[in-house]
């Protein structure tokens, strides 16, 4: 998942957008920003996610012999991805986070911090607070972070469907990709949820996937 480039949102407390690819394949271990630009973008192409693993290994020959990586580029940024073996792009969302506090732009919301060195665990979880969203309460819940709530403590970092900011204070939302407006409809982000879920093989709780963090 990457924040940049700072892509902001008002609506019932400031957002922010962000971009979110799923590969599957060999454990992804690390991945680093780098300088390298002729890649196709993810981002950039309308065909069906089985087409990314495809483009993804073209477009990177030349990145990945010189850097002996998997090379990908969502938007300007290029990443070099540290693996274990081959991976394929299946999936891209765009992502919704709080941001700005409202009563002080200068300040923010509770977010995730950035580690692309080691991934965080993601499991599927039943949340309380995410069925009052859409009665199911299913998401991922993330592990091993050392975020702290605005209380002090460990904050409790969800994935989950979110329609707009108002429903987020430290987790994040995926939502269909080039559906960028905020406000009370549910469905392009309960799509992407369900999406999700059935990438990594249908929901089933405790059923783990893990995620990089390149960025603020």
């Amino acid at each position: 998942m990457t924040r940049k480039p700072l892509e902001e949102v008002d609506f019932h407390g400031n957002g922010r957008w962000g971009r979110m690819v799923v590969l599957k394949g060999a454990r992804i271990r690390s991945a680093q920003t780098t300088s390298i630009v002729d890649l196709p973008d993810i981002f950039s192409y309308g065909v069906p996610a089985g087409m990314f693993g495809a483009m993804v290994n073209l477009g990177s020959t030349v990145a990945a012999a010189a850097l002996g990586k998997t090379c990908i580029r969502i938007g300007h940024q290029a990443f070099a991805l540290d693996t274990d073996g081959e991976v394929e792009v299946v999936g891209r969302f765009d992502t919704l986070e709080r941001f700005r506090t409202d009563s002080n732009r200068s300040k923010y919301y509770v977010q995730l911090e950035p580690r692309p060195i080691k991934p965080y665990e993601i499991r599927m979880d039943i949340s309380k607070r995410v069925k009052k969203v859409n009665t199911t309460g299913q998401c991922f819940r993330v592990h091993g972070h050392s975020t702290s709530s605005q209380n002090g403590g460990t904050a409790g970092i969800l994935i989950h469907e979110a329609p707009h900011p108002g429903w987020l204070i430290g987790c994040i939302a995926p939502r269909e990709v080039d559906n960028k407006i905020a406000n009370h409809n549910h469905g392009p982000s309960r799509r992407a949820m369900d999406s999700l879920f059935t990438l990594l093989g249908g929901f089933s709780v405790g059923r783990k996937a893990e995620l990089l963090v390149m960025d603020w």
